[in-house]
């Protein structure tokens, strides 16, 4: 039976152009995620957007002396054109955080909670800077971390360790704006009760971290052992989702509440469930079909900063939210991905655009070494020499190669109806579908790209061993025999490297005169699908080499 699938993406915020340790991290796994479950028949529903608020764009809006609103702009028309234009990313909706939709829906999940007792009113203190007569958000304060000892790191979370870093607890804290020491001051906001909502949180952790990858299962579990502590969802910003004042008894108001926002860690989560509702009223649809029921499946893509966010705290808010509510299945989360050895830094030119290497190498070869490199279980680096290298020896050598050859070996002739793929070629693609299928469902997608390649190397094996270039020339019959096991292989590749190479399937289907590659045999019948279309093989007359090499001497990077 086929299942509904929720695909939640990461929100980038809109304060700087992404490069591409975002698209190994969250961008292109949820991609070939939704392009999978869509070509086995699944109903895929995959949701994002502009993450609007919070200090970073406030930041990036003093800098350049304009208003966040106007930063959000910029930066979410050049996001929305590089996801839909450059890298053709299979989004259902891509929304933001300030549409007046998610502002609702957060306002009625700080509802929830604050009527479910799982909200108390407490005094903070926060940062605060004398001269501009002003709280400062974490943002604009940094400082020593108290961890790791790094330095100019940000006051709520070290980039370095990893850790959360609670208010009073970074060293020598400062301005981020003037360079001025900062002082505490007292301010009152609303708090989660985490310690309230910690039991019903580690049975779900209990189920479903058995789907997350064993690092993020473990640190998961390490933050329950050490005990939720209660954290605070408001902040004294003017830039966020207002707090619905209107909505809160008078005796469960805060001092000030129309000068503070909803914080940011709370608000950009909820994004996935008020960007279903969106979704569903702009196509007429049911966003009830993928949050309730059975047969359902959600997957949701960060990087590993967000850990948290999503194994522990998202599932929380949503209980409470609505216990009916199905829960975060899959939490893919990825390392961070490097350029040559060092993180990326705009302020140290440590920079490498998506849009620039896409549009001088292609989206196909820039996924493929993507995935080959993805920082699944820890952080890896993107080399120029290895994609050279990957690129030319791998992709091209190997697969790119295989069908070439393949299929201009096999051009102008036609098939005897009666081949049939034989018990070897059965297996191999058999086995190539199942581990795809297996590694596809956990979000293994280095060991899925691995499957594939496994199944070309046999491909080229046939090749060699045959010698078929000579059996084209000496036996006509013996000749067709092999012919008949290497495009079942071919239409096998044709399939499985579809979620990753979208361009590349698209063009071998072309060059087969097959019907396209987007829906995948039925799981257990491949070779009964496979079997009859490669009699239907036609090359064509442009057949061109499936992906082409790199050359280092034109590189202008």
């Amino acid at each position: 039976m086929h299942k509904k699938v929720l695909i939640g993406v990461a929100w980038p915020y809109v304060n700087g152009e992404l490069h591409i340790g975002h698209l190994a991290g969250y961008l292109l796994p949820a991609d070939i995620c939704a392009r999978y479950h869509r070509s086995i028949g699944n109903q895929v529903l995959m949701v994002s957007g502009s993450d609007c608020f919070g200090t970073p764009i406030t930041l990036e809006a003093d800098k350049r002396k304009i208003t966040p609103d106007e930063v959000v702009k910029d930066y979410h028309q050049k996001d929305t054109h590089l996801f839909r234009e450059i890298l053709d990313l299979s989004y259902d909706l891509y929304t933001l955080t300030n549409h007046p939709n998610h502002i609702k829906v957060t306002q009625d999940f700080f509802i929830k909670m604050l009527e479910g007792g799982y909200l108390f009113i407490d005094k903070t203190k926060q940062y605060y800077s004398p001269t501009q007569n002003r709280f400062l958000p974490d943002r604009y304060v940094v400082g020593e971390c108290p961890f790791c000892g790094t330095e100019d790191t940000r006051s709520d979370q070290c980039d370095s360790c990893g850790k959360l870093i609670s208010h009073g607890e970074l060293l020598h804290p400062r301005s981020n704006l003037t360079g001025e020491d900062v002082e505490f001051k007292d301010t009152e906001h609303y708090f989660v009760d985490w310690p309230k909502l910690q039991p019903r949180i580690e049975k779900y952790v209990e189920t479903a971290g058995r789907n997350w990858k064993d690092w993020v299962n473990n640190e998961t579990l390490g933050w329950l052992k050490e005990g939720l502590k209660p954290r605070a969802i408001t902040r004294d910003l003017d830039w966020g989702v207002p707090i619905p004042v209107d909505r809160i008894p008078q005796d469960l108001l805060i001092e000030n509440a129309n000068s503070k926002r909803i914080y940011v860690w709370f608000d950009a989560v909820i994004g996935y469930f008020s960007a279903s509702l969106l979704w569903a009223t702009i196509n007429e649809g049911k966003w009830e079909d993928f949050w309730f029921g059975e047969n359902l499946k959600h997957y949701y893509f960060m990087g590993k900063d967000n850990l948290v966010f999503h194994t522990l705290f998202w599932p929380g808010q949503l209980m409470v939210y609505n216990s009916e509510l199905h829960l975060p299945d899959v939490v893919s989360i990825n390392m961070f991905l490097n350029l040559d050895g060092k993180q990326f830094s705009k302020s140290r030119g440590v920079v490498l655009k998506i849009e620039d290497i896409v549009e001088k190498y292609g989206n196909d070869l820039v996924r493929f070494y993507l995935t080959l490199i993805m920082p699944e279980t820890r952080d890896s680096s993107f080399v120029w020499s290895d994609l050279y290298e990957k690129v030319n020896g791998v992709l091209v050598a190997n697969l790119g190669n295989f069908i070439h050859r393949t299929l201009s070996l096999y051009k102008g002739q036609k098939l005897a109806k009666t081949n049939e793929i034989n018990e070897v070629t059965t297996s191999a693609i058999r086995n190539a579908f199942r581990k795809s299928r297996d590694f596809l469902e956990s979000c293994q997608y280095r060991n899925y790209l691995d499957s594939v390649l496994e199944l070309t190397a046999y491909g080229n094996l046939l090749v060699d061993k045959h010698k078929v270039w000579e059996l084209k020339k000496t036996n006509t019959e013996e000749f067709e025999e092999v012919m008949t096991q290497l495009l079942g292989v071919v239409v096998a590749i044709g399939y499985l490297i579809n979620p990753l190479l979208p361009e590349g399937s698209s063009r071998l289907s072309n060059y087969t005169g097959l019907r396209g590659f987007d829906k995948w045999p039925e799981d257990g019948k491949e070779i009964e699908t496979i079997n009859p279309l490669i009699k239907e093989i036609i090359v064509s007359d442009g057949l061109k080499p499936l992906f082409t090499k790199l050359d280092k001497t034109q590189d202008t990077f």
